[in-house]
């Protein structure tokens, strides 16, 4: 095999995107990294801290940036098992109203006043909870940082297709950025990796579905597609 081979090539390309990737990936761990190693070292020094006038500022940017950690390692770990092809898809039947109040109260955190959820309590879904959670996620904390309240989740079964909408009232997504929104490092992503939308994509796709965006005027809206009979 010579060194213009076609497979020399790819394989060179794929050490490039992965030492690419690695480079970004301590990049982002290491800035909220920092600030939890900094913060619970000042208190290890002085404790008095904790009850003094900085107190609550130092909790609340310690709970910030360690939910900034969490999200990141989640993701980085949700990459290795989509480039890994290690995504099992197991439907379970569920209460789609249910599960999406209680995912964006754990997303959102005391934002969670600014998502409206329209869901019918009757509706019910097969689908893998995990994959659903992963997209939803990522949807709706992306419309959170980028997008403007109010941010809608809605849902409904049609006979041929689950459809579940993340839409919200900001200035959109620029044109040029539109054909390359769900790439990585491209799209808006919860922690400016550009990670959170490629992830959706590709638990929607491995549930045999897909996302779509869609001009909200004003806003932005993702319109998420799945089969009624979801892969084995």
């Amino acid at each position: 095999m010579g060194d213009s081979s076609p497979e020399l090539a790819a394989l060179r390309e794929r050490e490039q995107a992965m030492a690419g990737f690695l480079a970004l990936a301590a990049h982002e761990l290491r800035a909220p990294a920092t600030v939890v190693h900094g913060i619970a070292s000042t208190l290890a020094a002085r404790p008095e801290e904790l009850a003094g006038e900085r107190g609550p500022l130092l909790v609340r940017m310690l709970d910030d940036q360690s939910r900034r950690l969490v999200r990141l390692l989640d993701q980085l770990l949700d990459l290795s098992r989509l480039d890994a092809s290690s995504v099992r898809i197991e439907p379970r039947t569920f209460s789609v109203r249910d599960r999406v109040a209680e995912l964006v109260e754990t997303v959102a955190g005391d934002r969670a006043p600014e998502v409206d959820v329209t869901v019918d309590g009757t509706l019910e879904a097969q689908l893998d909870p995990d994959a659903f959670d992963r997209i939803l996620a990522n949807l709706v904390t992306n419309a959170l940082r980028h997008g403007a309240p109010p941010v809608r989740v809605g849902a409904e079964q049609t006979d041929r297709h689950f459809r579940l909408v993340v839409e919200d009232r900001g200035g959109g997504v620029e044109p040029e950025l539109v054909s390359r929104l769900f790439e990585r490092f491209v799209g808006s992503s919860d922690d400016g990796t550009g990670l959170g939308l490629s992830i959706a994509q590709a638990y929607a796709h491995a549930h045999g579905g897909r996302i779509l965006y869609e001009d909200a005027a004003p806003g932005a809206r993702f319109r998420v597609v799945f089969p009624s009979s979801p892969p084995a």
